[in-house]
């Protein structure tokens, strides 16, 4: 900092400058009226008038100056004007005028300060500054240095980046493209390999059909005669052995329940694909339901397939139709015979299995170029039916708000999706499937596993069929789990009044019970 700017004997700025202690106590005095006034400066050298005493009206920065106490002496007009813009009480002004004066003359009768002293001190003001100058320049040289490396960063990191995400969408749409291909290959595949199986069926059926006339010199009609195939009569009687068979082999439906859920769990393929809708399925895949549930029947049921039609039951030739609509579509060979038909309401999840003879009196007078003919509303109301709108196999998933589903799969990892599925889907059954779903890995029953340990940090119970699993999902009232199927439900530690109620369990020699919402999060034993 400069001499100019330090003032008298290099000191700093705000502190008096004046030539002796007597002009620096004026100095003094005058900041203290101006204080008690509440003016500045600037609103001083407003109100001086244009002559002060008999000079004329200094500039504002000389007014600065002399208040700071250069010269102060020499401006007596100026001190006595000053003094009447701070003090209005006319006593007051009066004794500050006289206080002025007094210090004034003391001023003028004190030595001035050494200037030898002074110009010692300006110079070694002036070196420190110079010095200090110098250092700041070069911290200023090597921050500018510094900032342009920054910045040349930032613009090289820049472009990386947006060369990257130019790489990186040209990438995800050249994944679209080949996604887009696959999946037209794959629907155009499906539907080649249904023609296909089309065509061996019916190959299969001509075979079956070709052999040594009957003894009467033609072959017997559909439904025509009495004769016995395994000993079974043909007519109106195979409708009801069909029916009754189909019964007493599964008289409550959950065989044919399980056959049409894995027939669905096949078609989804939930483990690759994540799907768990019907909606989700294309149109290729749909229509591939009926000979997947036929094979699976077959399979299920130990049905004899050396007939022309897809099986035979209890020694009668039947065709299966399976159909999601509001009717059948019967193929020409299978008219005149019985068929065996199977409803799915995937909206409502229902389905139904009846029996029913495709006659001229059972389909609509129209066929199609291949001679395929619908049931009619009087072949609708003649079905026999076995199971009507039953339950299908619930999926967890499909019961799920969709809040809780979108918490399961944006879990970044397959073990978390599944930790997250048996927080949120308690007291439900989870099967196989739904886990491999979920989880979109083939060893889902490890995650399974995994989860009964991580989730009972947390209170959460998953039982499967092991052990005595089944026996405490029956204390607790839940659905047992089955071979496959696992059940989560969070529990809290058990009251007396809990014990009489009998919904209660004992793990590790503690009671225990359904958690309550404001229930605390409790670790079971052994976490």
């Amino acid at each position: 900092m400069s001499a100019r700017l330090r003032g008298k004997e290099g000191r700093p700025p705000g502190l008096p400058c004046g030539e002796n202690d007597a002009e620096d106590l004026l100095v003094l005095f005058l900041r203290g009226l101006r204080d008690a006034a509440g003016l500045s400066v600037e609103l001083i050298h407003l109100q001086l008038p244009d002559m002060v005493g008999n000079k004329p009206k200094p500039a504002p920065s000389t007014l600065h100056r002399v208040l700071r106490g250069v010269g102060l002496k020499n401006h007596q007009g100026l001190v006595k004007a000053l003094i009447e813009i701070c003090v209005a009480d006319p006593v007051e002004a009066a004794k500050a005028h006289r206080r002025a004066r007094a210090l004034l003359k003391k001023a003028w009768e004190q030595p001035g300060r050494a200037e030898s002293d002074q110009g010692q001190g300006d110079d070694e003001d002036c070196t420190a500054h110079l010095a200090k100058l110098v250092h700041v320049h070069g911290q200023l040289l090597d921050t500018q240095a510094a900032l342009g490396l920054a910045l040349q960063a930032k613009e090289q990191a820049e472009a990386e980046l947006d060369a990257r995400s130019s790489s990186r969408e040209e990438e995800l749409a050249e994944l679209r493209r080949r996604l887009l291909a696959v999946t037209g290959e794959r629907d155009a595949a499906l539907k080649y390999v249904q023609e296909v199986m089309q065509r061996i069926a019916d190959l299969e059926r001509m075979l079956t059909t070709v052999g040594p006339e009957p003894t009467s010199g033609r072959k017997a009609g559909p439904g025509q005669g009495t004769e016995l195939i395994s000993g079974v009569a043909h007519g109106a009687d195979e409708v009801r052995v069909v029916r009754e068979e189909l019964l007493g082999l599964d008289p409550s439906g959950r065989r044919m329940a399980a056959v049409l859920g894995q027939s669905m769990e096949r078609l989804l393929d939930g483990e690759l694909t994540g799907r768990f809708r019907w909606e989700e399925l294309s149109k290729s895949e749909k229509a591939m339901a009926g000979q997947l549930v036929g094979n699976l029947m077959r399979h299920d049921f130990r049905f004899d397939t050396r007939g022309p039609l897809d099986f035979r039951i209890a020694g009668v030739d039947v065709d299966l139709k399976v159909t999601s609509g509001s009717t059948w579509i019967i193929p020409r060979e299978a008219q005149g015979r019985v068929c065996v038909l199977v409803h799915l309401d995937h909206r409502r999840g229902l389905w139904s299995l009846g029996v029913v003879r495709a006659t001229e009196e059972t389909l609509v007078s129209g066929a199609n170029k291949d001679g395929k003919r619908n049931l009619s509303r009087a072949g609708r109301e003649a079905i026999e039916w076995i199971h009507k709108d039953s339950r299908l196999p619930v999926n967890v998933l499909n019961r799920l708000p969709a809040a809780d589903l979108q918490t399961i799969l944006a879990q970044a990892t397959g073990q978390g999706r599944v930790n997250e599925l048996f927080r949120v889907a308690q007291c439900q059954s989870v099967t196989l499937p739904v886990l491999a779903t979920v989880a979109r890995q083939r060893d889902a029953a490890k995650r399974a596993r995994d989860a009964r340990r991580i989730l009972a940090a947390e209170g959460i119970l998953v039982l499967n069929h092991r052990n005595s699993d089944p026996e405490i999902a029956r204390a607790l009232g839940l659905p047992v789990p089955e071979k496959g199927t696992w059940v989560s439900v969070r529990l809290a530690p058990a009251t007396e009044a809990d014990r009489d109620s009998g919904r209660s369990v004992v793990l590790s020699g503690t009671r225990w019970r359904l958690a309550k919402p404001d229930d605390e999060v409790n670790p079971l034993p052994g976490h």
